[in-house]
């Protein structure tokens, strides 16, 4: 069956929220960030991409284990790659930009104090939480397929809990094209709303 994009041209780019696209490592959510970044010609914001080559620079000066492991540095490391990822969205909306951010956003899917200090950073513009969910099966494979560094140091996926706050679900093992026509969907209602 042949793929028909969403049209976007209905949607107002200076109404554009900022969109958080949330999940675990392998759901694919840099590759749904990149698609939407390029379909609605905003800027893209990956967590990994701002703060992964300085860190795997530091590591050897940490000492103990790799940086993105639950080690002795785990609380600072996760602090201040965040406070990175909403500087740098700071100033994009402040030049009235409409940033796609990826992350996995674990702890503000949980509404609170770092969802708030998320949504602050952006402020005044709206915020739109696309969630990419997939089986931990599926989420394994991926990453044993990519065989990123990163992946290995990884501590061990706890249940993913459903978002408590306001999120559009999309399903890992759709394709991109569909994921990207979801959202491009869920942006239309919202702006004849």
């Amino acid at each position: 069956m042949p793929h028909v994009c969403q049209d976007v041209s209905g949607i107002d780019r200076d109404q554009l929220p900022v969109l958080v696209v949330a999940g675990a490592a392998g759901s694919g959510k840099t590759t749904l960030g990149r698609e939407l970044a390029r379909r609605f010609g905003t800027a893209l914001l990956d967590l990994d991409t701002l703060t992964n080559p300085l860190l795997d620079e530091l590591d050897s000066l940490l000492g103990g284990p790799h940086w993105n492991s639950a080690g002795p540095h785990a609380e600072r490391v996760r602090a201040g790659r965040y406070a990175v990822l909403l500087a740098a969205a700071r100033d994009l909306v402040k030049i009235g930009q409409r940033p796609v951010l990826v992350a996995p956003f674990t702890r503000e899917l949980t509404a609170g104090t770092e969802w708030e200090r998320l949504v602050s950073q952006v402020a005044p513009a709206a915020t739109m939480v696309v969630h990419v969910d997939g089986s931990p099966e599926l989420l394994a494979r991926r990453r044993a397929a990519r065989g990123a560094e990163r992946d290995a140091h990884r501590p061990t996926d706890s249940p993913v809990e459903k978002p408590r706050v306001p999120h559009l679900r999309i399903d890992a093992e759709l394709s991109t094209p569909l994921q990207v026509d979801l959202v491009a969907h869920a942006l239309q209602d919202q702006s004849q709303r």
